[in-house]
């Protein structure tokens, strides 16, 4: 694909700065090029786009490059679909999937904390459209959705021990990270906090992802290839 323009890589460009206009540009931020009442922020479509480009997007991007510079797959003769189907490619999206739900969680908090503003802002989040315990029970289901994609994940064949179908016990590091998930579970749970009390939770809920996301590479670097 070198001197080319490739597919994936523009397509993730263009939709990027897309979703930076419509999420951050206020309730009508596309009036311009005919789409004035499309907003994600206020449309409640928020948490999509944060677990897809923050998550998913985020993750397999750089392998997606590192399979298409080292010329892993015949790009000209199989196409976009080969690196796709290709075991790093589809690893990596499982891999993207529980830093999905990390990720996801953040915009929950905030959502919860600020509902009852967006209701007189006009801004349909999930919290505003399905509620407070919806959107406690959104959160709850992420975190601990991260921690269970664990045992598949140990157990994945390009990431389980060279030579074995053995569970790599090492992608279970992320467990240490659990006092915190705690907290922050315990805050956003059934008759947590509520209003600026989860302003720390915001930030609290963002360094549980990175302490998550730092012994998952531990863990990652840890595999004897």
């Amino acid at each position: 694909m070198t001197g080319r323009i490739d597919p994936y890589l523009m397509f993730v460009t263009v939709t990027s700065v897309f979703n930076a206009f419509a999420y951050t540009g206020g309730e009508y931020p596309l009036g311009y090029i005919g789409l004035g009442n499309f907003s994600i922020g206020y449309s409640g479509l928020g948490d999509l786009f944060v677990f897809l480009y923050f998550g998913l997007v985020a993750t397999v991007t750089v392998p997606y490059i590192h399979i298409v510079r080292m010329g892993l797959v015949e790009a000209d003769r199989m196409g976009i679909l080969g690196i796709f189907r290709h075991e790093l490619f589809v690893t990596s999206l499982i891999v993207a999937l529980p830093i999905g739900f990390m990720a996801t969680g953040i915009i929950v908090v905030n959502n919860v904390r600020d509902r009852l503003t967006d209701i007189h802002a006009g801004k349909n989040t999930l919290a505003v459209r399905f509620g407070e315990k919806f959107a406690r029970i959104e959160y709850m289901s992420l975190i601990i959705g991260s921690y269970v994609m664990l045992i598949p994940l140990s157990q994945w064949k390009l990431l389980s021990v060279v030579g074995t179908n053995a569970t790599n016990y090492g992608l279970f590091l992320p467990l240490l990270s659990l006092p915190k998930a705690i907290e922050e579970l315990k805050a956003m749970g059934y008759h947590g906090k509520d209003g600026a009390a989860l302003n720390p939770h915001v930030g609290g809920t963002a360094k549980l992802q990175l302490m998550y996301c730092v012994l998952l590479v531990v863990g990652l670097l840890l595999i004897p290839f």
